[in-house]
């Protein structure tokens, strides 16, 4: 099945592929720092305790934003746009519940803006028109 012209589902999905893994490499980068691996033990990270409910706040974060991957690419165009319109500023607030620590953290969360700021922007000047159906956006002779 070949995507419309005006069809940004797969660009946003892969949009939100993009982000993930850098979120992912972020955190994976992290833990080869002994000082990481000492504030994970200790309960602590950036000052901030970790708890089970934080870690359970962290896991529907996550889900979120893998649910934007996984939904962008399979709802209709309207709900689609939708969804990324409502999901960016949730994954922006999120990328600030711990906030950059250092060089490098910062050029990860730059990145992750600016794919941020794409996928906001995609949605936003796209026209998914008002006839859609819940197949595939639009209407079908019967």
């Amino acid at each position: 099945m070949t995507p419309r012209p005006n069809d940004l589902r797969p660009t946003l999905a892969v949009l939100w592929l993009f982000a993930i893994l850098n979120m992912v490499f972020r955190d994976i980068h992290e833990f080869t720092m002994a000082s990481t691996i000492n504030e994970i033990l200790s309960g602590n990270v950036n000052g901030n305790p970790m708890s089970e409910t934080v870690l359970l706040f962290g896991a529907i974060a996550v889900e979120l934003l893998l649910l934007a991957f996984l939904l962008t690419a399979l709802l209709p165009t309207r709900w689609s746009r939708a969804l990324n319109l409502t999901l960016v500023p949730v994954a922006v607030a999120g990328m600030f519940f711990i906030p950059p620590a250092d060089p490098d953290d910062y050029f990860f969360a730059a990145v992750e803006l600016c794919a941020f700021a794409a996928i906001f922007t995609l949605a936003w000047r796209w026209n998914t028109g008002q006839r859609s159906s819940l197949l595939d956006g639009e209407r079908h002779a019967v």
